[in-house]
C-alpha cells in the first residue's frame, strides 16, 4: 500500500513525507517558507533545474550539468584539512607521546603526504542550493560524516523539487554516514553548530577532512573559513592525563588552605558598573594612559601577564585573573612580585582564579575568589554543589570576561584583547614578563593567519588566538553585553571599536572597597578546611573504582575485536559517554589522553598505502592503548584513595605526590 502511495506522488511529496520522520527540521522549511525572493526553475517533469534568484540565475544552465563539472574540477585540487605530524618531542602528553614513538619507529617516513581521497574522516558541504552535487561529493570521498549548510533556506525548499532526500540519506546510512544539516544565514551560529558537531564526532575526523564551497556569497565564505579556524582549533589537544592530575592536586590544596569566597558559575543579577577586561596584547602599551585617567571609574579585571604591565604604569587592577595551573604560571608570578611587590607580603589585589591553580600562586594576594571550570576532572569529582563558571579558555582575558559577567557586569571595555597582533614581529605587551624575564617564552608567537583588524587593515593570528576570538563573540552574543574593543589586533564580532584616546566614560567614580564588599556578600564565604566537608570523597572514589574496573573490561573485550580506528573510535566514544552518565563525570582525568591517542594514531594509520601495513599498525595501537590505560588508571586510583583516606596537609601531599 505505501509502495502504491509513494508512486503517486512528485519527487517534493516524497521528500516531504520522507524529511517529516527523518529530518523534521527540513521538512517544517517548506510550510514556513511560503513568500520566497527566489523561485526554482522547473523542467517539463516537474524537476527544478535551476534557481531564478530575481536579477540572474544560480547556475545559469541545468543544475546537474554544474554539479558535475564544479566536483570534477574540485576534486582535481580539492580543499582539505592536513594536520602536522604528532612529533613525541612536541607532545606533552606521555600516552600520546609513547604512541607516536611506537609508530614512528614503526614506519619511519614511509608515509602518503595525505590520507587516501576516497576515505575521510568529515565532508562539510557548504551551499545545498538544488543538491545535485551532494551524491558525487559523497561517493568521490566516502566521509564517516557528512555535515551540509546551507545559508539561504529558500534552496533547501527549492533542493525539495531536485534531490531525492530519501535516497542520499538511506545510502549513506548504508555506507556508515552520518548525515546532519545546518541551515541559517548567521554565520555565528552556523560555526557553534558545527563545533559541536565536530566535537561529538571527535578530533580523529579532522585529519584530511574536506570542505566543499557550492556557491560564493559574503555568508558562505565566511561560513568557509570558520570551518578552517575550528579545524585548527580541534587538532588541540585539550585536557591530558598528567594535567588533570595535578588540577587534582592543585584543588585539593586550595579548598583546604586559606579562607576563600567561592563564586558560583549561576549568573548574578545585572548592573551598570562599568568593567575593564585587561588583556596583554601588544596594544596594551597604548592604551595605558587611557586606562590610567579613567580606572577609578570602572571595575579593573586583569588578565595574566598585564599585571605587570599595569603595575609598572602606576595602575592597580581590582582584580587579577588566573586560570593556568603550570609551573610557567608560577614563576610568571613570583616574578611580577619580585618586581612590584614593594616589599609586602602579598599584592594588595584580589584574586579571581581557578581552583586548580598552584597554591603558590594563591599564596602571592589578599582576599581569594575560587571557581570551578567546565568539564576539567577536579569540578567533575570535587565541584559538588557549585555551578563551573562558562568559556573560561583558552586564555585568562577569556577567564576575565566569564567571570565578570557572571558577577553581573554587561558593560565592558576591552584593552590589550588583541587576539593576535598587527604586528607579526610582536606577540604581547612590551613590559610583560616575556620581555623581561629571561627564558620567559610564548608558546603562540607564530602569527600565520591574516585576518581583519579591529580599526580596519589586516592583523595576524593562529587558531589560538581565533579560539579566543570566538570565544569573546559567544559571551558577547549570549550574554548580551555591550562591548568596546579599545584593542588595536583582530575584529571581534559584536564589540565596537572605539580608540583609546577617543574613549568618553561616565563620570562618575566608583567606591572601590564598597564594590568589593558588595561582591564578596554574592559569593559562598568558605572557612579554612570547610569546603570538602560536602564533597563526600569516598563517593568519589568508589566511583572511580566502578568505571576503572569497566574500562579495563573494555579494553579486554572492545579492544582486540575493533577491525579499523574508525571501529574503535565509535566504540569508545559510545563507552566514555554511557559511563560519563553512569559515573557523573568520573572518567574526566584519563578521558582526554584516551581519545586523543585515537588521533595520534590515526595520522600514521590513515598514510600507510598497504592494508596489511594498516592491520599492523592497528595491533600497535591496541597495545600501547592497553598499556597507557593501565598506566593511568592504577596512578589515578593511588592518588584517589590517599585524598579519601585523609590527606591531612593537602600541601604536603601534594609535593609527594
Amino acid at each position: 500500500m505505501r509502495k502504491t502511495f509513494m508512486s503517486g506522488m512528485s519527487l517534493f511529496q516524497k521528500n516531504i513525507v520522507f524529511l517529516q520522520t527523518a529530518v523534521p527540521a527540513l521538512a517544517s522549511l517548506a510550510g514556513k517558507t511560503t513568500d520566497t525572493l527566489t523561485k526554482a526553475v522547473m523542467d517539463s517533469s516537474g524537476i527544478a533545474v535551476d534557481i531564478d534568484l530575481g536579477g540572474g540565475r544560480l547556475y545559469n544552465r541545468p543544475a546537474a550539468e554544474f554539479a558535475q563539472e564544479q566536483v570534477l574540477s574540485w576534486l582535481r585540487q580539492p580543499n582539505r584539512v592536513v594536520v602536522n605530524r604528532p612529533e613525541p618531542e612536541s607532545m606533552k602528553d606521555e600516552a600520546g607521546k609513547t604512541l607516536s614513538m611506537r609508530l614512528s619507529d614503526e614506519v619511519g617516513d614511509d608515509l602518503l603526504a595525505f590520507p587516501p581521497t576516497d576515505e575521510s574522516g568529515l565532508l562539510v558541504v557548504i551551499g545545498i542550493g538544488l543538491g545535485q552535487h551532494i551524491r558525487d561529493l559523497v561517493k568521490k570521498v566516502g566521509p564517516r560524516h557528512l555535515v551540509l549548510i546551507e545559508s539561504i533556506s529558500e534552496f533547501v525548499v527549492h533542493s525539495l523539487h531536485a534531490l531525492d532526500w530519501a535516497s542520499l540519506i538511506q545510502d549513506c546510512q548504508a555506507q556508515g554516514t552520518t548525515v546532519d544539516v545546518i541551515v541559517d544565514s548567521d554565520p555565528r551560529v552556523v560555526k557553534t553548530e558545527l563545533e559541536e558537531l565536530i566535537t561529538h564526532f571527535g578530533a580523529y575526523c579532522v585529519d584530511g577532512a574536506y570542505s566543499f564551497l557550492h556557491f560564493q556569497t559574503d555568508v558562505s565564505r565566511a561560513i568557509a573559513r570558520d570551518f578552517q579556524e575550528l579545524a585548527g582549533m580541534k587538532t588541540i589537544l585539550q585536557g591530558y592525563y598528567a594535567d588533570e592530575k595535578l588540577m587534582i592536586e592543585n584543588t585539593i590544596a586550595n579548598v583546604t588552605g586559606e579562607e576563600f569566597w567561592m563564586i558560583d558559575g549561576a549568573p548574578q543579577k545585572t548592573h551598570d558598573m562599568p568593567a575593564f577586561i585587561i588583556g596583554s596584547g601588544p596594544s596594551l602599551d597604548g592604551a595605558l594612559d587611557t586606562i590610567r585617567e579613567w580606572q577609578d571609574h570602572a571595575v579593573i579585571f586583569c588578565a595574566g601577564s598585564a599585571l605587570q604591565s599595569l603595575l609598572a604604569a602606576g595602575i592597580k587592577p581590582d582584580f587579577q585573573i588566573e586560570k593556568e595551573n603550570n609551573e610557567q604560571t608560577r614563576k610568571r608570578m613570583e616574578h611580577i612580585f619580585e618586581r612590584h611587590g614593594a616589599g609586602a607580603d602579598r599584592f594588595d589585589i584580589s584574586l579571581i582564579g581557578s581552583v586548580t591553580v598552584k597554591p603558590a600562586v594563591v599564596d602571592l594576594f589578599g582576599d581569594t575568589f575560587l571557581f570551578h571550570r567546565e568539564m576539567l576532572s577536579s569540578t567533575r569529582m570535587f565541584g559538588k554543589g557549585f555551578n563551573p563558571l562558562l568559556a573560561t579558555g583558552p586564555f585568562s582575558a577569556n577567564t576575565a570576561v566569564s567571570a565578570a559577567t557572571i558577577l553581573g557586569f554587561r558593560n565592558m571595555y576591552m584593552f590589550g584583547c588583541d587576539c593576535g597582533s598587527v604586528d607579526r614581529g610582536q606577540h604581547h605587551a612590551r613590559d610583560t614578563v616575556y620581555y623581561t624575564r629571561d627564558g620567559h617564552t610564548s608558546g603562540h608567537a607564530n602569527l600565520p593567519l591574516p585576518v581583519p583588524a579591529n580599526f580596519g587593515g589586516q592583523a595576524w593570528s593562529n587558531p589560538y588566538f581565533l579560539w579566543s576570538r570566538w570565544v569573546f563573540e559567544s559571551m558577547i552574543s549570549q550574554a548580551e553585553i555591550s562591548a568596546v574593543n579599545c584593542s588595536d589586533g583582530v575584529a571581534i564580532q559584536g564589540a565596537t571599536p572605539i580608540r583609546p584616546a577617543d574613549l568618553e566614560m561616565p563620570r562618575n567614580v566608583l567606591n572601590k572597597e564598597k564594590v568589593l564588599s558588595a561582591l564578596k556578600k554574592s559569593c559562598l564565604y568558605q572557612t579554612p578546611g570547610s569546603y570538602l566537608q560536602g564533597q563526600n570523597l569516598p563517593d568519589v572514589l568508589d566511583r572511580w573504582n566502578r568505571f576503572a574496573a569497566d574500562l579495563r573490561q573494555f579494553c579486554a573485550e572492545v579492544l582486540p575485536q575493533a577491525k579499523s580506528l574508525h571501529d574503535l573510535d565509535g566504540a569508545l566514544a559510545r563507552f566514555v559517554e554511557t559511563r560519563d552518565l553512569t559515573y557523573d563525570g568520573i572518567l574526566v582525568p584519563i578521558e582526554g589522553s584516551m581519545r586523543a591517542m585515537v588521533p595520534v594514531g590515526g595520522y600514521f594509520l590513515n598514510r600507510v598505502a598497504e592494508p596489511q601495513d594498516r592491520a599492523r599498525l592497528l595491533d600497535v595501537f591496541r597495545d600501547v592503548f592497553d598499556e597507557e590505560v593501565e598506566r593511568m588508571l592504577a596512578d589515578c586510583t593511588a592518588m584517589l584513595a590517599g585524598i579519601a583516606a585523609g590527606h591531612g596537609d593537602s600541601r604536603e601531599i601534594q609535593v609527594a605526590s
